[in-house]
């Protein structure tokens, strides 16, 4: 007999990041597109953003500038390569005459 049991949402215990690993998650979670978890992704971005910058109104400039350089497709856009330098030639002292 198979028996379902419905419990409450839990809650993960507290985890630590340093600010550089906080803003990596949060550039991932606002590079994501939309899905099955994408409400859970934008609450969990919220909770990061707060707690990388407290201020109300600084968090809401770097959500509008996270969601400014969103791809169209919903990934966030790469930085374009630079143009490859071309060779440059060294002469060195002391060479053959």
């Amino acid at each position: 007999m198979k028996r379902t049991e419905i419990r409450s949402a839990a809650l993960l215990p507290p985890v630590t990041l340093t600010p550089e690993e906080a803003a990596a998650v949060a550039v991932a979670l606002t590079g994501q597109p939309d899905g099955p978890f994408a409400g859970a992704g934008r609450d969990a971005l919220e909770k990061v953003l707060a707690a990388l910058e407290p201020d109300p109104r600084r968090r809401a400039e770097l959500q509008a500038a996270g969601e400014r350089s969103r791809h169209p497709a919903g990934r966030a856009r790469r930085p374009q390569p630079e143009a490859p330098q071309p060779p440059r030639l060294v002469l060195l002292p002391g060479g053959l005459s």
